[in-house]
């Protein structure tokens, strides 16, 4: 896996500001920085202020006194700024982490890719692999997300189960065909069942217990006309 990261915030009037916050983009790094130092609006505001950043160090640290490993590092470049989460990740290819600051002043982490799978940043802190890694809950989450959209979401939702029905799906063999290592995988879904992928919104959105432990929903949506920002769900 790669490590490319960006971050993004969304503005009260709907706008969503975001670009890059640096290689080396996993959980350990960026994420426990935001985690740390950028909790509150005030801190929020002051780093989209530096501008993009090929590393997100302590508050003042731009201005010298801490480590390279935890200093700010403005490339110049302001952030772009765009009218729906859907585009923070248009402007950079390979994007590997996205770090999102949402209007209910909490951080979330965006796995790009096929679903932009929202959730809550600290759900994935509390699920860390024993090296301190996030990339076995990451496999964890799209064979989650997989077998309730496919199981549970297709028993409560009859247009979607009719759809299955109508293109001829065999959910035995569709189960099969998108297994790797032992999971249900989003990348085999998307090349192997693209309808079943897009009869959905590409954003999904899950939601934690109060002490960010364990998941309570996963929600996602048919495709609509125009996407809901997920702030809304």
């Amino acid at each position: 896996m790669g490590n490319i990261s960006i971050m993004a915030r969304r503005f009260s009037d709907g706008h969503v500001q975001y670009g890059w916050s640096g290689n080396g983009g996993y959980y350990s790094f960026t994420g426990a920085h935001l985690l740390e130092w950028y909790q509150n609006s005030d801190a929020v505001e002051y780093l989209f202020g530096l501008g993009q950043t090929a590393c997100v160090g302590r508050v003042g640290s731009e201005n010298g006194g801490c480590s390279i490993m935890e200093t700010n590092a403005p490339t110049g470049r302001p952030f772009w700024l765009g009218n729906t989460e859907r585009e923070i990740f248009s402007k950079i290819n390979w994007i590997d982490y996205g770090y999102f600051y949402d209007l209910d002043h909490k951080w979330y982490y965006v796995i790009p890719g096929p679903f932009r799978i929202k959730l809550p940043l600290e759900l994935v802190k509390n699920n860390l692999d024993k090296a301190g890694y996030e990339f076995e809950y990451r496999r964890k989450l799209e064979d989650e997300l997989l077998k309730y959209i496919l199981d549970e979401y297709r028993c409560t939702y009859s247009d979607f189960n009719e759809f299955i029905k109508k293109e001829g799906y065999d959910l035995e063999k569709v189960f099969k065909e998108i297994q790797c290592d032992g999971k249900l995988s989003m990348y085999e879904l998307f090349s192997k069942y693209h309808k079943i992928f897009a009869y959905f919104d590409d954003w999904v959105f899950i939601k934690s217990d109060d002490v960010y432990k364990d998941i309570t929903e996963i929600l996602v949506k048919k495709k609509g006309d125009a996407h809901l920002e997920t702030c809304t769900w």
